[in-house]
C-alpha cells in the first residue's frame, strides 16, 4: 500500500489552489524537484499530518487537502486518519524539531523489540500478520457499510426525484428531497393499497397540474379560553384578605402560618398528645382553637391562590403561543397583505401589554400563595392597566384579522385541500411502488453495521495485544547500538555516540561530556541516522514501510551528500514507497539516476515518478503559487541545470513573461556562473572567469537552448 496521488492541496502557503492533472501520479519511487521557496516543507507536513492523524501545527488552520492511498482509501483535513499505521514516516525539520533537543545534548528513544523474551517475540510476531489481516478486513468491511449507505443515499435521491416527476407541482415539490423520503418510510409501512391505477393516477396529476393558491391559514385572534376570566379573579383573590382568620398571635409571624397549620394535620393524623416540637402536652383545648383559626374558609382562601397560580402559568403558556401563530406577511393573500400587516402590528402590542401584566399578576399571586397574610406589592404596570379599556381595543383588532383570515381561507381552502390530497395519493403511490426495495437496502445496512462492528472488535482485540507485547517487548538501548553503527560509519570517526538514558538518548563525546556544540553537519548526520534507525524498530517490515524524506542533506559537503545518499539508498532498498523531496541539484540528480535505473530493469510496470513543484508569480507579480508537475524534459535528460536555467532566462528575456520573476535573479547568477566557470576553469573566482569572457555573453545568450 503507498501513497498514490496528491488530488488536491489549497489554502497552504503557496499551495493556494492546486487540482492534479489526471498524469500526476505518485510510484514507489517518487522524485520531487523543487527550488526554495516553491512549498516542498508544505508538501512534507501533509504527509507528515496522515502520519501523526492530525493537522500538523505549523500548517495553516483553513489548509485543505486530499490524499488518495493505492488501496482505495482518501486522506482530508476533515477527517484526517492514518491507513499506514506506524508504516508511514516522515523525515523533515519537524521531525527533528520534535525529536532532539540539540542543547541539552538529547532525543528520544527509539523502541527496538527485543529477542530476549522468545516467547512473547513470537507472539508479536504471528500477531503482526493477524492484526493486518483483521485491518484489511475492518477496511473492506468499513467500504461495504459506505456501500450499503451510498445505495440507501441514491435510493432517497432517485425516489424523491420520482416524486418530483409524478407529482409535477412547484408548491409541494421545490424542496422535495432525500429527507422527506427518509421521514416518510421511517414512519409507515406503505402497502399495495396505496399503489394508483393509471386513470386514478392521470386525475390526481391534472389536479396538481392547476394554478396552485397560498396555503390556508390556521390562525386565530381568540384569547386563549378563559385567560380575561383568570385575569379578573386573580385581581380580586389580591384584594381578598385572609390575615383576619388567623390568630393575633400569629400577625407578627405570618410566615409561620403555614408550618403551624401543616404541624396541626400531622399530630391530629398521627394522635399525637405531646408537641413534637417542645416536648409540651398539646391540649384538646389548643387543637380546637388551631382548627378554628384553620377552619374552612382558609383552606378554600388558598387553594383559590394556588389554583389560580397554576392556571396563570398555563394561560401565560397560551398567550405566548397566541403570539407566535400570527402569520407571516407573505402567507396572507396580496390583496389583504396590507392591512392584515398594519393590523397584525397592533396585535403584537397588545399581546404584548396584555403579557406583561399577566406575568405582573401571575408573580403577585404567587408571593401571596407563598404568605397568605403578607401585603403583596403591584407594580405601576398592573395597578395603572384598564382590562375593559384593552378589550374593547383588542376586539376592533381581532374583528380585523379575522375577517382578513376568512377572506383568504375562503378563497383558497377547498381548492388547496384537494390539491394536497392529490399530492398524497401521488406521494404514497411513489413510495409504495418502492417500499420492497427500501426494506432489501436497510437490511443490507443492518447487515453490513453488524459485520463492521465484529471486524472492529477483532481489530480493537488484536491492536490491544500487539501494543501490551510491544510495551513488554521495547529496548531502547538496541535502537542506540545500531545508530552509533550508522552515525560513526556516516561521519567517519567515534567522536560521537549515543547512549540510552531515561527512556531516550543522550549525545555524548568520547570523554562522556555531552555534545552540545554540534556542527550543521554533524546535526544532519545524527538526525538522519536517528530516522533510518526508525525503520526497523517496533518490529516494523521493510516492505510494507512509506518514507517521506525531505532534504536530508542540509550543510553537507560533496562527500557527506553522497554517502548519504548511498545510505538512504540502501537502508531503503526494500520498502514500499520512498517519496524523496530536495531543492538540491547534484543530490537529485543521485536520486534520479537511481530511480531511472530502476525503471529501466523493470519495463513491465512504472515503479517511476519524476516530479517538480512548478511555483510562479501572479500576473501582478506580488503573489506565487505552486503546483505538482511533471519534471521538465531538460532537468530530465541532464545532469546539469544548465539547459533548464538558460530556457528559463532565455524565455523571460525574449517573451517578457513574468511568470518566475522571484527565482530570475538567482537562476541569471547560477547560468553566469556556471558558464563562467566552464569556460575559464583556471580563474579563481567568479568574477574573474566573468569578466575573461564579458564581451562573448551577450551573443551566447541569444542562442537556443540546446
Amino acid at each position: 500500500m503507498i501513497i498514490s496521488r496528491v488530488s488536491e492541496l489549497k489554502n497552504a502557503g503557496v499551495w493556494k489552489d492546486f487540482s492534479a492533472p489526471a498524469d500526476i501520479q505518485l510510484k514507489p519511487r517518487t522524485l520531487i524537484y523543487g527550488f526554495n521557496g516553491s512549498g516542498k516543507t508544505t508538501l512534507s507536513r501533509v504527509f507528515s499530518s496522515i502520519e501523526r492523524g492530525s493537522l500538523e501545527e505549523r500548517l495553516p488552520p483553513e489548509t485543505a487537502f486530499k490524499i488518495e492511498v493505492s488501496d482505495g482509501t482518501t486522506v482530508t483535513q476533515d477527517s484526517v486518519s492514518n491507513p499506514f499505521g506506524s508504516n508511514l514516516l516522515v523525515f523533515n525539520t519537524d521531525f527533528v524539531s520534535r525529536n532532539f533537543e540539540w542543547d541539552a545534548s538529547s532525543t528520544k528513544g527509539i523502541a527496538y523489540l527485543s529477542e530476549k523474551k522468545v516467547d512473547a517475540r513470537k507472539e508479536f510476531d504471528v500477531i503482526a500478520p493477524k492484526l493486518s489481516a483483521a485491518m484489511q478486513k475492518t477496511k473492506t468491511k468499513q467500504k461495504a457499510k459506505n456501500k450499503a449507505d451510498k445505495d440507501v443515499a441514491g435510493f432517497k435521491t432517485r425516489v424523491a426525484r420520482n416524486v418530483r416527476e409524478v407529482a409535477a407541482s412547484s408548491s409541494y415539490t421545490q424542496s422535495y428531497d432525500a429527507r422527506k423520503i427518509q421521514r416518510h418510510y421511517s414512519k409507515a409501512s406503505f402497502g399495495a393499497e396505496k399503489k394508483l391505477s393509471e386513470s386514478d393516477l392521470k386525475i390526481n396529476q391534472g389536479i396538481l397540474a392547476q394554478r396552485e393558491p397560498l396555503p390556508t391559514l390556521s390562525f386565530s385572534p381568540s384569547l386563549p379560553a378563559g385567560l380575561i376570566d383568570w385575569f379578573k379573579d386573580g385581581q380580586a383573590l389580591l384584594t381578598q384578605s385572609v390575615s383576619g382568620i388567623a390568630s393575633k398571635e400569629f400577625e407578627a409571624h405570618s410566615d409561620a402560618l403555614r408550618w403551624v397549620e401543616k404541624g396541626l394535620h400531622y399530630h391530629d393524623e398521627h394522635s399525637l398528645n405531646d408537641c413534637l416540637l417542645c416536648g409540651n402536652p398539646f391540649s384538646e383545648e389548643r387543637r380546637a382553637q388551631l382548627r378554628l383559626m384553620f377552619d374552612r374558609s382558609w383552606t378554600e382562601a388558598l387553594r383559590a391562590l394556588e389554583d389560580a397560580v397554576k392556571n396563570g402559568y398555563k394561560q401565560r403558556q397560551a398567550l405566548r403561543e397566541l403570539y407566535q401563530s400570527a402569520p407571516k406577511e407573505a402567507e396572507v393573500t396580496a390583496e389583504k397583505r396590507e392591512a392584515f400587516t398594519r393590523n397584525r402590528a397592533l396585535f403584537e402590542v397588545a399581546i404584548k401589554q396584555l403579557g406583561v401584566c399577566v406575568g405582573e399578576l401571575l408573580k403577585c399571586l404567587d408571593g401571596k400563595a407563598a404568605n397568605p397574610t403578607k401585603e403583596v406589592e403591584v407594580t405601576a404596570e398592573l395597578a395603572d392597566f384598564d382590562l375593559e379599556k384593552w378589550l374593547a381595543e383588542y376586539e376592533n383588532i381581532e374583528t380585523a384579522l379575522t375577517a382578513t383570515v376568512k377572506y383568504h381561507n375562503d378563497a383558497f381552502i377547498s381548492f388547496a385541500a384537494k390539491q394536497k390530497d392529490a399530492f398524497t395519493k401521488i406521494e404514497a403511490h411513489v413510495l409504495a411502488a418502492n417500499q420492497g426495495e427500501w426494506n432489501r437496502l436497510q437490511k443490507g445496512v443492518q447487515d453490513a453495521e453488524i459485520e463492521l462492528e465484529a471486524a472492529r472488535t477483532d481489530e480493537k482485540g488484536l491492536a490491544d495485544r500487539q501494543l501490551k507485547l510491544r510495551n513488554d517487548l521495547q529496548d531502547h538501548g538496541v535502537g542506540a547500538d545500531k545508530m552509533n553503527e550508522l552515525i560513526w560509519a556516516y561521519l567517519g570517526h567515534k567522536e560521537l555516540r549515543l547512549v540510552a538514558e531515561s527512556g531516550g538518548y543522550k549525545i555524548l563525546r568520547p570523554s562522556g561530556k555531552p555534545a552540545t556544540e554540534l556542527s550543521e553537519g554533524e546535526r544532519t548526520a545524527v538526525s538522519f541516522c536517528y530516522f533510518l534507525t526508525h525503520l526497523a524498530a517496533e518490529g516494523r517490515k521493510a516492505k510494507d514501510l512509506v518514507l517521506v524524506i525531505d532534504d536530508p542533506i542540509s550543510s553537507l559537503d560533496t562527500a557527506a551528500r553522497t554517502y548519504a545518499y548511498s545510505l538512504m539508498t540502501r537502508m531503503t532498498k526494500k520498502c514500499a514507497q520512498v517519496i524523496v523531496l530536495t531543492h538540491n541539484t547534484s543530490f537529485m540528480n543521485m536520486v534520479k539516476r537511481e530511480f531511472q535505473n530502476l525503471q529501466k530493469r523493470d519495463d513491465t510496470k512504472t515503479v517511476t515518478a519524476l516530479l517538480s513543484l512548478d511555483c510562479r508569480n501572479s500576473g501582478n507579480g506580488d503573489e506565487r503559487t505552486t503546483c505538482l508537475t511533471n519534471m521538465h524534459s531538460l532537468l530530465v535528460s541532464h545532469d546539469s541545470e544548465y539547459h533548464y536555467l538558460f530556457r528559463m532566462v532565455q524565455d523571460a528575456a525574449q517573451n517578457k513573461t513574468t511568470d518566475y520573476l522571484f527565482l530570475l535573479p538567482n537562476a541569471t547568477r547560477k547560468l553566469l556562473e556556471m558558464f563562467a566557470t566552464f569556460c575559464s576553469p583556471g580563474q579563481p573566482t567568479f568574477a574573474g572567469a566573468l569578466m575573461d569572457h564579458h564581451n562573448e555573453l551577450p551573443r551566447v545568450c541569444r542562442r537556443p537552448s540546446t
